[in-house]
């Protein structure tokens, strides 16, 4: 699995802040959530997949309202992240429609089909791990809810999912709820990569354990 360029990381936050600026000035009105997302693209990749070492999330495919909230979370600092707070502090993000209109875009845009994945070896603990965790509330299937703003993780990079583990697990600045975060703090790092397995394998074309056959043999 190949890093992404040192020298062109460095240039991500500039490049992105001046191609929001050309977009709005542009248009100031514009509510077009393929042209908003452009700039976005520059860190998340234009088909919204993220990058594979972890770093930055998959976008495609996610749930409209939980995308929209978390934009107005950046934008307010209660979600912390350098890139994201300098990207949403930009007027673009003070419009609504905006917001709506790119949460919009990207929730209809295809998911990766082949995310980083773990080794494999242990995803029937990850089975196990996940029904008993997190199935109620992000679904079967990892899709979320988009009701209650419950985010789809299914297909997440393998890497990024084990991050966002162990934030959940150090209580993710109070953003977690408790009964996810207090689950995950006792857990072995073992335990947590075959949860971030499983999850990365979630809304793939291939076959996953199914624990009510003999075995955890394939459906």
């Amino acid at each position: 699995m190949k890093s992404p360029n040192p020298q062109v990381r460095t240039l991500t936050l500039p490049a992105m802040l001046l191609a929001i600026v050309g977009v709005t000035q542009a248009a100031p009105s514009m509510s077009d959530g393929r042209r908003l997302y452009a700039p976005c693209a520059v860190c998340h990749q234009p088909n919204a997949w993220g990058s594979t070492d972890g770093t930055i999330p998959n976008l495609a495919g996610q749930q409209k309202r939980y995308l929209e909230k978390q934009l107005a979370l950046f934008r307010s600092g209660a979600r912390v992240n350098t890139a994201m707070q300098v990207v949403t502090a930009h007027e673009t993000f003070a419009n609504q429609e905006n917001i709506v209109a790119i949460a919009n875009y990207l929730s209809a845009l295809d998911a990766n089909p082949n995310p980083a994945k773990g080794s494999g070896e242990h995803l029937r603990v990850g089975q196990e791990l996940y029904t008993h965790i997190c199935a109620a509330c992000h679904g079967v299937d990892g899709r979320g809810d988009a009701a209650n703003r419950i985010p789809r993780i299914a297909g997440q990079q393998f890497p990024y999912l084990t991050r966002q583990i162990e934030a959940a697990a150090a209580l993710h600045r109070d953003l977690a709820p408790p009964e996810m975060t207090s689950a995950l703090r006792g857990m072995p790092a073992q335990e947590k990569n075959a949860l971030a397995d499983y999850i990365s394998r979630l809304g793939g074309s291939e076959p996953l354990l199914d624990l009510n056959r003999p075995n955890g043999v394939p459906k």
